[in-house]
């Protein structure tokens, strides 16, 4: 990446606007700040207010002056807020600055020119050249991120851009309003963008604010759980982490791994208040009909949540592959496949904890051994088959928290692990 921008720049040194040295000098300045203003991400990494300075440029500039002065903008300000690290700094920039370059080019070849904002010719070059460079900036972070990560990267591509589809869009009339002002009145005119910069980064902390409220509802429901049914207590973390590191295995991406964690956590909260039922020697027909019902509480209560996916994966957990499960006989790929991932960790996890519904805990190789028997049956092969390969490999070890807490070490595929 960083070499392609490079090439790019010198290659067609000549087409830079250099006689527009002072707008050149000042749009770097404003590049720099926006992307030295950094709002921590609850869930990794950071976020800049610099959207629609982005966007701006795809309007103003040509191609390979808006690669020259938002790539180095951006590696500058990567510098000026995280430190000196070479080649993410300039990993950073190449890439900002050759979506920014796309974006500049789709608005020239759909009839728009660089430095005017012409109304008359219609809005398909205005709105298009913002959401090219965004998916162009997806495509290279995906395709980075697939490389190093091991992640498929058509599916971390599309999730990319399904998330931030919207945000985006919203940024575009910001983006056409400046370039009206900068085209129009003068280019100094858009100084008043930096004036906005604190207002940007407070909307934006609202919004990671809303998302770590959401993850304490979220852990105020696994508590919740635990209370509710003490002996098996923990469940719900277990669960998620056999969970996550079976979709890690299968190299979902990083966006389907965290749904299926907070599914996984969340997926017995419709047990709240049933805790009578399991300390009854023997259930009726209606009882057990009642704990069944336990799907369709804890989704609805999921669905309050703003991630559909989720409450879909918590209603369907109980679904067997071969399609006698609950509540409504799904079968084979028609069970999403992260609910499928949390019926077998939750599986896992109460076989070798002895969690309800087993009576006292299994030893490892009685829980592969069963796991085995289902695939094709109760479980999706492929996930048998990968949760098997990882426990070979020792990546994944089905055994509760507290087995480690006492110093016992890991048990090899055959043996009892120590109680």
């Amino acid at each position: 990446m960083v070499s392609l921008a490079a090439f790019t720049v010198v290659v067609f040194a000549n087409q830079v606007s250099w006689q527009n040295w002072p707008q050149l000098l000042l749009y770097f300045s404003m590049v720099v700040v926006a992307f030295s203003v950094r709002i921590p991400d609850p869930r990794g990494g950071a976020h800049t207010p610099s959207d629609a300075l982005s966007y701006l440029a795809t309007y103003v500039f040509n191609p390979v002056t808006a690669l020259l002065i938002f790539g180095s903008g951006r590696t500058v300000g990567y510098v000026i807020s995280r430190g000196w690290i070479p080649w993410r700094a300039l990993f950073n920039g190449a890439v900002m600055g050759l979506s920014v370059a796309f974006g500049a080019y789709v608005y020239r070849e759909l009839g728009g020119r660089s430095g005017e904002i012409d109304f008359s010719s219609g809005y398909l070059a205005l709105v298009a050249a913002p959401l090219a460079q965004q998916v162009a900036n997806n495509f290279f972070y995906a395709y980075s991120f697939s490389r190093w990560k091991g992640t498929p990267f058509l599916s971390t591509w599309l999730v990319g851009i399904r998330d931030l589809f919207w945000p985006n869009l919203l940024h575009i009339p910001t983006a056409i309003f400046l370039a009206v002002m900068y085209t129009e009145l003068h280019y100094l005119a858009v100084v008043g963008y930096l004036l906005l910069l604190p207002f940007q980064g407070r909307a934006l902390s609202l919004y990671f604010r809303r998302g770590r409220l959401f993850a304490q509802i979220v852990d105020g429901l696994v508590v919740a759980t635990d209370v509710n049914f003490p002996l098996s207590k923990g469940h719900a973390r277990r669960v998620a982490e056999i969970a996550t590191s079976i979709a890690r295995e299968m190299r979902l991406s990083e966006p389907m791994i965290e749904s299926i964690e907070l599914a996984a956590l969340m997926h017995d909260v419709g047990m709240i208040g049933k805790d009578d039922l399991l300390d009854r020697p023997v259930l009726a027909r209606e009882d057990v009909e009642d704990l069944k019902q336990h799907v369709r509480v804890g989704a609805e209560i999921a669905k309050e949540l703003p991630r559909g996916d989720i409450a879909t994966m918590i209603l369907r957990h109980h679904e067997r592959f071969d399609g006698t499960g609950y509540p409504d006989g799904l079968r084979g790929e028609s069970i999403p496949l992260g609910a499928r991932i949390i019926a077998l960790a939750e599986t896992i996890d109460s076989m070798a904890s002895g969690s309800f519904p087993n009576s006292s805990p299994m030893t490892l190789a009685s829980v592969l051994s069963s796991v085995s028997s289902e695939r094709g049956r109760a479980f999706d092969p492929d996930v048998v088959d990968t949760f098997l390969q990882a426990v070979e490999r020792g990546a994944i070890a089905p055994v509760p928290p507290e087995v480690w807490d006492r110093g016992i070490g890991r048990p090899r595929l055959g043996e009892s692990p120590a109680r």
